[in-house]
């Protein structure tokens, strides 16, 4: 008996990304404190459901106040150290990726032909991800001094915050 293709790829590819892993939706810290470092706790950043359980503590986290909205599709979490660690996109953060720390950067090059003298290149031709600040030199992208730091997984430090169990 054959399997319909659509079938095939119904319950074998969308299956895994419904399900959460055993006790990380009820206590995420249990799950991280068990686990260790996770970078993708759901298998995957999208979807990745912050579990209910962190929602209300993400503010805090984050040093805002406790009433901040702070829409759920826009979360992103991972276990670190045994520590649950929450990021939130806000304007184009890059809590999917790790930091790019790269020598040379295809975006930059690309700029610098268009504007050979440009005292910066934007994020949006750099990237969102890059870890340095882009300028250009007769037409030559460089690669300026580091605009942040990375954890020991390679994720930016400063858009990752450690979110403390109640």
């Amino acid at each position: 008996m054959k399997i319909p293709a659509a079938l095939l790829l119904t319950c074998c590819l969308a299956a895994p990304a419904l399900a959460a892993p055993p006790g990380q939706d009820k206590d995420p810290f249990a799950y991280c404190a068990a686990k260790g470092t996770v970078d993708r706790p759901s298998g995957g950043f999208r979807p990745n459901p912050v579990p209910a359980a962190l929602l209300p503590l993400i503010p805090q986290a984050m040093g805002l106040p406790a009433d901040a909205q702070l829409p759920p599709a826009g979360l992103y979490w991972r276990c670190m150290d045994k520590a649950v660690w929450v990021c939130s996109v806000g304007a184009n953060l890059p809590c999917a990726a790790k930091a790019d720390r790269s020598e040379r950067n295809p975006g930059a090059e690309n700029w610098c032909r268009d504007n050979p003298n440009s005292d910066f290149v934007p994020a949006f031709a750099a990237g969102h991800e890059t870890l340095f600040d882009w300028s250009c030199r007769d037409g030559k992208a460089v690669r300026g001094k580091a605009n942040g730091e990375v954890d020991r997984r390679g994720y930016r430090r400063d858009i990752w915050y450690r979110v403390e169990r109640p």
